[in-house]
């Protein structure tokens, strides 16, 4: 059964012109921290997921499925929906004998709110410091999504004052050093021993320095104070000066990137079905 006709996102919000956007993808390393040291994600992830073998397998297949509850238009719904129901068997209890469950709300708030701020830092790090006005925006719309999992609003937000006010709480106090997010840590710090299913071995050794470590250095360097506290992860004025030089580097080079090349496949083909150009974020955009 597809949404009614004002439940679902169109081409003309913001979250269309910027979820798709290929440098999210950049954040990974920081999605992993701030999710796998959430004890009961964190725990799930390590018992019902190949993350010892392929670590980064979790999050290159779960994109393309999050980016569809923002471009499937009227099936957005359903897509949320089979995501959420792929989490139904994912409990147990976590290293310090704590029951948890996937689909316990909190938890699955904690996966969504953290993509949503994935966004959020990557236009603000890698296009142009963020302004309040799209933050609020981004924040409405994701509460608007938040609805396609078919989710209690419990642990929702009223406004982003007090979203922020949440993630605030989350890194200073509810996030630790799980076993899962020291093994992330580790293996982070050693690309290349990093299973990789969509890259030969050889090449994915060759390659790992250049791809890896400046996504580690972007995925710390993002992270609260705090955090980066919690999980021994040291951060020096040396390391600040790296980070916004990659930032500056990516930001002005994106400008050449043409805007078909810009998007993932599932961003594309939603922009296919709203008809070219793509008309994304309020904008009109050329095709190049």
């Amino acid at each position: 059964m597809r949404d009614t006709a004002t439940s679902w996102l169109g081409p003309e919000s913001l979250s269309w012109r910027y979820v798709g956007d290929w440098r999210t993808l950049l954040l990974g390393p920081w999605v992993g921290l701030v999710q796998l040291s959430f004890p009961a994600l964190g725990a799930g992830v390590v018992e019902h997921s190949a993350f010892y073998q392929e670590p980064w397998d979790r999050f290159i297949r779960s994109v393309p499925q999050i980016a569809g509850v923002v471009y499937d238009g009227p099936d957005a719904g359903r897509t949320g929906r089979a995501i959420r129901d792929l989490h139904v068997g994912i409990k147990g209890t976590d290293d310090r004998g704590e029951r948890y469950h996937a689909l316990d709300p909190e938890v699955f708030f904690w996966a969504h709110a953290t993509i949503s701020e994935v966004v959020v830092k990557m236009i603000d790090a890698f296009d142009h410091p963020i302004t309040v006005d799209e933050k609020e925006t981004l924040f409405a719309e994701s509460s608007m999504l938040w609805r396609h999992y078919g989710m209690s609003l419990r642990p929702t937000s009223p406004d982003r004052v007090s979203f922020d006010t949440y993630l605030a709480d989350i890194y200073t106090h509810r996030l630790r050093k799980t076993p899962a997010v020291t093994e992330f840590i580790r293996l982070s710090r050693e690309p290349a021993t990093m299973a990789q299913p969509w890259l030969p071995a050889p090449l994915w050794r060759l390659i790992s320095p250049v791809v890896a470590n400046p996504m580690w250095l972007i995925g710390v360097g993002l992270l609260a104070p705090e955090t980066r506290e919690t999980l021994e992860l040291p951060w020096s004025a040396a390391d600040e000066r790296k980070l916004r030089r990659l930032a500056a580097v990516i930001r002005h080079g994106w400008r050449a990137v043409p805007t078909r090349a810009r998007y993932l496949p599932r961003a594309r083909a939603g922009f296919r079905r709203a008809g070219w150009p793509e008309k994304v974020g309020g904008r009109v955009t050329a095709t190049t």
